[in-house]
Formats: C-alpha cells, structure tokens, sequence
C-alpha cells in the first residue's frame, strides 16, 4: 500500500481513484489496450516499411510491452491522507494502476515534505501553519473576529444604553478620561463598577419570549450584564466556529477556535490572552464604536493632491481586492481540480503512452505534471510565511504598548485588511510562480509586470484627473440607445423653457 498526500480535496481523490479502478479493471477498457497496441504496431510497421529502421518496431514493442506491464498491470491499494480533514472516511482506494499510484504517491509525498519542512524551518506556531489551516490563517482569525457583533438583541440593547447613559456621563463627569478608556486592553474592567446614582434602561426577556422594561442603576445595569457575558460569548463562539471550521462537528470547532485564537493573537499583536477575554474586548470595541457613531466629525480637505492619492490608494485597493477575493477563494481550489483531473486522466491518456516515438513523449509530460502541482505547496508555506511576519510586524505596531484597545482596533484592523488584499493577490501568482520555476526568473518577470498593472493604471488614471481637472465621480449610464441619427446645420438664438410632469 502506498500513501498520497493533500490538503483539501481528500474525497474527491477518493472518488476519483475509486472510478479510474473500477474504470481500467472493466473488459470494455481492455479492449481499447488491444486496439491502441495493434495501432502502435501498425504504426511502427509502417516506419519500418518506409524508414528501413527495424529497430523501429523493436523499440516500440520493448517499450509499449514494459509500459503496459509495469504500470497497468500491478494493481496496489493506496490511503488518502487530508491534511485539512484527518477524518477522512473511506480513506483507502483499492486495485489502483501501479503507474498511478507510484506516481501520485512519489509527488505528494514530496511536496508534502516539502511543505511540512519548509514550515518547520520558517518557525511559525504550528497552529497556525499553512497545511494545517490554509493561508495567513491567523490574519483571517483576526478578521473573523474583528466584525463580531453581539448577537443577543436583549444584551445589544442593553449595553448600548449602559454605554450612552453610563459611561458617556462618567467620562463627562471625569471618573476616568478618554486616553485612559480607549488605551486600555480591558474595556470592561476599566469602567467597572458602574455608577449607584444614575440610571438606565433595562430590558430582559420573559420564559415567554415576551420583553420587560425596568429602570435600574448603572450599578446593577453593569453587574447583570457582567453576569451574561459568559453565555453570550459561548454562543457567539460556537456560530464563529461552524463558519471558519464548516467540515468540523460544533464541539470541535468552537473547541479549535477557542485554542487558537490566542495563539494567532499572541503572534500577531504580541497580546496574550484566552479567547473569551478577546470576544469580550472584540464586543465591546464594536458596540462602542456603534454608540459613538454620532459622534464622528467630518474634514473639508481639498486639496488635488490629496484627491489624486486618495483616488489611486482608493481604486488600486478596491482593483487588488476584488482579484484577491477570488483568489483566495478558487486558487486553492483549482490545485484540487488540477489534481484530481490528473488522476482521472490516465486511464484517458494511458493509451497514448503506448504509441511509437510519441508514447514516451507524452509519459514524460504527464509525470512532468505532477511535479508541477506538487511545487504549489512549498510556494503557498513560502507566500503564508512571509505575509505572516509582515503581518504579524505591522499588525503589533499598529498595536502598540497596549496591544488590543479602542484607540488601536481600528489601525490593527486597516493592517489586517491590507495583509488580506495582499495574500489573495499573490495567492493568484501560484500557478505561474510554479510554472517559471522550471523556465527561470525570466519567465516570471513579464507575469510580474503584469501584476503591477492594476496599481499603475489607479495611479495614471487619477493623476491624469488631477491634472488636467477633468474629475468624473459617481456617474452612470444604463440602456442609452442613439440609432440612425443626424444633424445638419441647427442653430436657436431663442430661450426654451418648459414646465409641467
């Protein structure tokens, strides 16, 4: 038995293997070996007859007869191993062809070491390596969580008016300052314990999903709601579970996500704190941010410079982002199509491998291939690494000394955003990158260009606005029809005006 190695895509191998086993052990598919042999044959007859090489034949029939015995002769069982999904049930595939399942072994197994030690020199948490949880893993927890919104409308409701009529009046009435309440790393802590002489409103929810509504003290206000965190967070952990682990049963999940989210927030802020102390932090940024919207104030900059960088920055984000989208979303897929089209192939191709001079041709591209899918992985733990230190750089200076805070959440979340956009774009230069490392630098080096095209382009396109003062925003042209229409020589001196619907 051999062992083939993927991340991601484990059933589809499975399925795959199972239909090219059932596919070249049927009678029917024997039948094409005999005609592809007799044409082959034919074939080498004719250079025979023509070329008067009997060497011809001899090298077609040594080579057609050891290709046909010595990989689709042999069976042997093969085990899929899913990286992504260890679980993976039915796992084992047997009566594979020899030829494909050594080939398919020997690449995945190679790409496979490559991966797994490329990510253990690179020396990054081993919860958050590329073959465990896919690309810059701990910047998606970070940006999973950053959009975390309390769920429970009760406590939403709640906090938000603890918010306006508690801790609004407290900074007013200086029981602690702004500086203090937007660095700190424990919101909740630092506007304990509430207030005993103001009050709010408070609603709570009935055994009959009926609503109530009492007045009460900051105080009490702030205790009832201290006392409901724990089962708000569990609850929002377990549907942030189901969404980045779907594969994964709901205890499984919220257990995953609730041992590496302080992980991923260790590495990436230097912050360390459990995973309910960070849902309770990532709620309350949020939930004040949404108290303070009125607050907000607004510049009147206008300057052209500021709108020429403003407009590149702007169309060269939204450019990068919508490619990147995708990217991160098919790229990874693809290498399991790829993959998985490879191995459904060789029963297709098979027979073309025993044709004269053209057979060993076509063998050597179609082994030259799995090398090719094989090389994806090092590149992608390459690319994961290097966006993971940038991030994890950027993301702690966007920090600062107080790590995970009202003043910081927005710039950590505008790094974390950038890192995003970035693996995406990059993420779509795999295959290619995988491509030219056979050909050389140069090869990659007329793709690179044409990865810059998108910025250049913003950056052209607003200058040439700013410029020349011709500034279109916000225009838009739907259906417009003009068919068979002419002009000669109109000219009106008198004013038009018109009224009416």
């Amino acid at each position: 038995m051999v062992e083939i190695f993927t991340t991601g895509g484990g059933e589809y191998i499975v399925n795959v293997l199972n239909a090219v086993a059932a596919w070249t052990g049927a009678g029917g598919y024997k039948s094409l070996i005999q005609v592809a042999l007799v044409m082959g044959m034919a074939l080498a007859v004719i250079v025979v007859a023509f070329n008067q090489d009997w060497r011809a034949w001899l090298n077609w029939f040594l080579g057609a007869t050891l290709i046909y015995m010595c990989l689709m002769v042999p069976r042997m069982d093969v085990q899929v191993t899913d990286r992504v999904n260890p679980s993976l049930a039915p796992a084992t595939v047997a009566n594979v062809p020899l030829g494909l399942a050594l080939m398919a072994s020997f690449t995945s197994q190679a790409g496979d070491y490559l991966t797994r030690s490329a990510e253990l020199v690179f020396g990054l948490p081993d919860d958050l390596n590329y073959s465990k949880n896919g690309m810059i893993y701990g910047a998606r927890l970070l940006e999973a969580t950053r959009s975390l919104r309390i769920a429970d409308p009760e406590f939403a409701a709640n906090f938000d008016e603890h918010i306006r009529q508690c801790v609004f009046y407290d900074l007013l009435l200086g029981r602690y300052s702004m500086k203090e309440l937007s660095e700190s790393n424990d919101i909740w802590a630092t506007i304990a314990p509430g207030s005993a002489a103001r009050a709010q409103r408070f609603v709570t929810r009935q055994a009959d999903d009926s609503v109530t509504a009492t007045i009460i003290t900051c105080r009490e206000a702030y205790t009832a709601l201290s006392s409901q965190w724990a089962g708000l967070i569990d609850e929002m952990t377990q549907v942030a579970g189901r969404q980045l682990y779907p594969r994964e049963t709901e205890a499984l999940a919220t257990a995953k996500l609730i041992a590496d989210l302080p992980i991923a927030y260790q590495y990436l802020t230097g912050v360390s704190k459990d995973a309910s102390s960070i849902f309770r932090q990532v709620l309350t940024i949020n939930a004040m941010n949404q108290a303070m919207h009125g607050f907000a104030g607004a510049s009147g900059a206008s300057s052209v410079d500021v709108f020429a960088q403003t407009r590149a920055d702007i169309q060269t984000e939204r450019t990068y982002s919508s490619i990147a989208h995708n990217a991160m979303k098919w790229v990874p897929i693809l290498n399991v199509v790829l993959t998985v089209v490879f191995y459904a192939l060789f029963p297709v191709l098979f027979p073309l491998f025993l044709m004269p001079k053209t057979g060993p041709i076509a063998l050597r591209g179609y082994v030259t291939g799995f090398f090719y899918l094989a090389a994806w992985g090092p590149l992608f733990v390459i690319l994961h690494m290097i966006l993971m230190l940038k991030g994890a750089s950027d993301v702690a200076a966007a920090g600062g000394a107080t790590g995970l805070s009202l003043a910081t959440f927005s710039g950590m979340t505008d790094v974390n955003n950038d890192i995003g956009i970035l693996a995406g774009y990059l993420v779509a230069s795999i295959p290619f990158l995988a491509g030219g490392v056979a050909r050389g630098a140069l090869a990659i080096s007329g793709q690179a260009t044409s990865y810059l095209n998108p910025s250049q382009n913003a950056a052209e396109e607003a200058a040439r606005e700013a410029s020349t003062g011709n500034v279109s925003l916000g225009n838009s042209s739907l259906e417009n029809s003009n068919v068979f229409s002419r002009q000669f020589a109109q000219a009106s001196l008198a004013p038009n005006i018109g009224y009416g619907a």
